[in-house]
């Protein structure tokens, strides 16, 4: 069977605090190691996402309403889902290049991790307010589909 859990793939979480919201996966580690005893993977995903906006609504309440909230997280790979819908090749470029400015070893601390989601927050909010219009069908569309919240 081929290798489906590629960068890139946008994932929906199925347990624990983020259960229901919807990541990008970075690295996709299918082997044990010492320390990680489970075939994981590191995600970046939105914990709260952008809210409605219309056209009565000034600058400042649509650049209130489109924040996010952003989490990174290494988890196991049996508590994901895939979805058919990949990141565009920039955008997850640019999102793995602000990761790895960032050593491994950096990523427990504390200070490290919070700069490092307030980069990530700052550059999804800008992808998100430069979206193309059209449907989840058309490529550069797709990075629509991380930035809607998940109905079920």
């Amino acid at each position: 069977m081929g290798k489906f859990l590629k960068p890139g793939r946008l994932i929906v979480m199925l347990a624990g605090r983020y259960a229901g919201k919807k990541a990008i996966l970075i690295k996709a580690n299918e082997e044990t190691t010492k320390d990680c005893k489970f075939p994981n993977g590191l995600v970046v995903g939105i914990q709260r996402y952008p809210r409605k906006v219309t056209k009565r609504m000034g600058q400042k309440q649509i650049r209130k309403r489109t924040t996010l909230k952003v989490f990174i997280k290494q988890l196991n790979l049996n508590h994901i889902m895939p979805t058919r819908y990949r990141l565009e090749e920039s955008t997850l470029k640019e999102v793995r290049d602000r990761i790895e400015r960032v050593k491994e070893s950096e990523l427990k601390n504390v200070e490290k991790r919070k700069e490092l989601r307030k980069n990530l927050r700052k550059y999804l909010a800008e992808k998100y307010r430069t979206l193309p219009a059209g449907s989840l069908a058309d490529k550069k569309a797709q990075s629509r589909f991380l930035f809607s919240k998940l109905r079920f």
